[in-house]
């Protein structure tokens, strides 16, 4: 018997926030950075985790990874690839990315970042692909829509009032909130990112990777792309900034503002334990393309992969696929408007290939469908018959709340108007137990 369960658990609360757009008006001043902003992710293999940081400039430099199983004997290397951003106005600065291989599961490494012109960061530890005992669940942290300013979810000093909490803002509690999950295994973004990255000559996109570094260099970080990431100079910075993923895409590349050859990352997949994730971009339907990345792209290459993954469910049982709008959700007619979008060629493929969860953001809210096809449902989370579809797009930003005006449809199984981020539990392949973890 498959089982899913859903909880929802209120932890310790901010205080009470405005539930209103709020508008800040905040600024950042621009100055020269050196290796900073930091944040890894799973590889492309099981034995390698890829890593991505800024810096202002290469003069001198080879972007390199220096790691070990040991604090202070860093006895492997690797050499990097950078890339030139020149989209912000009056600034350059450069990406870098580099991989560490022939790593061994289930091993935590020590590893830093850098060049010996800019210098090297911190030092840093990783669990790479944790394994656990039996009867000890995989923890998987999903959540979308995360400010650089009010990033309620990411720790309790995160405010309205500066787009700055970083480890420094967040080291008074660190007991609650996205900086409390040190036994996640990774951790899921879904989408809108800072915002904007753009935004203040990408001065904002600088501070929210310096924010999320506490978290995103310490556990691997995967995304995929939002509305917020959509215009020009927005989606270069998505695109430019998430080299790091483990991307499989067909075309490989996108091409933006700053040019052509970056790794596409609007659609991909990976796994992890028993999960085979997918991520695509739901702003391909809203008009992002690069003339080679459209709807019809990602939907030939989402059937290839979804058979590929059929295949191979013996050993990763469960499919989930995550992007940025809704397929589902009921708060609003602008809700329903974007998910009757995806929805018509998205739903059938999902039910066809037995999808399990879709996994969105967008709604500033909390929202759990019962598994659902063509707007009927079981209202059973035991053996379910069609996919379920969990809006979790409440971690925090200036626009606050979104909250549910139209009344609760019988597909819908909880909605909830409040800042929160989501824990999945993998227990095997019958059973998941999911928590909603609300921070207001």
């Amino acid at each position: 018997i498959l089982k899913l369960q859903f909880l929802y658990f209120i932890g310790d609360t901010h205080k009470k926030r405005m539930k209103l757009l709020f508008v800040a008006l905040l600024s950042l001043a621009g100055s020269a950075f050196g290796t900073e902003q930091v944040r890894i992710a799973l590889g492309k293999t099981t034995d390698a985790l890829s890593v991505e940081w800024h810096t202002e400039n290469t003069q001198g430099g080879t972007p390199t990874v220096r790691w070990g199983t040991q604090n202070g004997s860093l006895i492997h290397s690797a050499t990097g690839d950078s890339r030139k951003f020149t989209v912000d106005a009056g600034r350059v600065w450069y990406s870098h990315v580099a991989v560490m291989s022939g790593l061994s599961v289930n091993t935590e490494y020590y590893y830093q970042v850098g060049d010996s012109s800019t210098g090297f960061s911190q030092v840093f530890k990783v669990m790479n692909r944790r394994t656990r005992p039996a009867g000890q669940p995989y923890r998987h942290i999903l959540m979308g829509d995360m400010g650089s300013s009010c990033a309620f979810t990411l720790c309790t000093a995160c405010t309205q009032h500066s787009y700055t909490c970083d480890k420094t803002t967040c080291a008074k509690n660190t007991s609650v909130g996205l900086v409390s999950e040190t036994d996640a295994d990774m951790i899921l973004h879904v989408g809108d990112f800072a915002y904007n990255m753009g935004t203040n000559n990408g001065t904002v996109g600088d501070q929210f990777f310096k924010n999320i570094e506490q978290i995103a260099a310490w556990t691997p970080y995967m995304v995929s792309h939002g509305n917020h990431e959509d215009d020009a100079t927005d989606l270069a910075h998505y695109i430019e900034s998430w080299r790091n993923m483990p991307t499989n895409s067909v075309p490989p590349t996108f091409k933006t503002a700053n040019g052509a050859g970056a790794a596409n990352s609007l659609y991909f997949s990976w796994e992890f334990g028993l999960v085979h994730y997918v991520a695509m971009s739901t702003e391909l339907w809203f008009g992002v393309t690069d003339g080679n990345t459209t709807v019809a792209s990602l939907l030939a290459w989402l059937k290839v992969d979804l058979e590929k993954a059929n295949k191979n469910r013996e050993a990763v049982p469960w499919i989930v696929v995550h992007g940025h709008r809704s397929i589902y959700c009921s708060c609003d007619g602008d809700c329903h408007a974007d998910a009757r979008k995806v929805r018509k060629e998205m739903e059938p493929i999902l039910f066809d290939y037995g999808v399990d969860f879709f996994i969105n953001g967008h709604e500033h809210n909390y929202e759990r469908m019962w598994p659902t096809y063509k707007d009927k449902s079981d209202q059973s989370n035991v053996n379910p018959r069609a996919p379920i579809y969990v809006v979790t797009g409440a971690a925090g930003s200036q626009e606050m709340h979104e909250p549910f005006i139209f009344p609760q449809p019988s597909w819908s199984a909880f909605r909830s108007n409040s800042f929160s981020y989501s824990r999945m539990f993998v227990y095997n392949a019958t059973h998941i137990h999911w928590q909603q973890v609300q921070t207001d």
